[in-house]
């Protein structure tokens, strides 16, 4: 397991493929899920669930999803996502996810639907809070502050 560091918070790299990398802190109980490239709804899947599993095995509180390469979600995978996913993860612990994506005037706009769906389907299946944010010292703010 190798180690990165960003805005002064150590992670360490728990996971890794062609399409995905996981990175941890266990100090602050985040995990960071960062897209190498733009995925399909199989990868998603692959990548959520291992995710989750570690989150579960490692009781992990909060999420940082960093969406900087991904441009297009299918309709399959926005259904999946707020319907089997939002589910899930209801079940898991996690209390807050946050999602980084640069601000790309047309896929923001494109996301904004989705995530007030999914947004809503978080609230109704448990207690876990969702944010999408445009810039990455936000995103590590809100999720690092403490939970209500």
């Amino acid at each position: 397991m190798s180690e990165a560091r960003k805005d002064k918070i150590v992670y360490e790299e728990v996971y890794q493929n062609g399409f995905v990398a996981m990175l941890y802190n266990a100090a602050h109980s985040l995990l960071i899920v960062k897209w190498k490239r733009q995925i399909d709804l199989e990868e998603r899947k692959e990548g959520f669930l291992w995710g989750l599993d570690f989150s579960i095995k490692y009781n992990v509180k909060i999420w940082l999803i960093d969406d900087e390469e991904i441009f297009v979600i299918t309709q399959q995978e926005q259904k999946w996502v707020e319907n089997d996913w939002t589910e899930m993860v209801a079940k898991s612990g996690i209390r807050k996810i946050a999602v980084y994506h640069p601000d790309h005037y047309n896929s923001l706009m494109a996301f904004t639907d989705f995530t007030q769906r999914a947004q809503k389907n978080y609230q109704h299946h448990g207690a876990t809070r969702h944010e999408v944010f445009t810039d990455m010292p936000t995103a590590l703010k809100w999720l690092l502050t403490e939970q209500n």
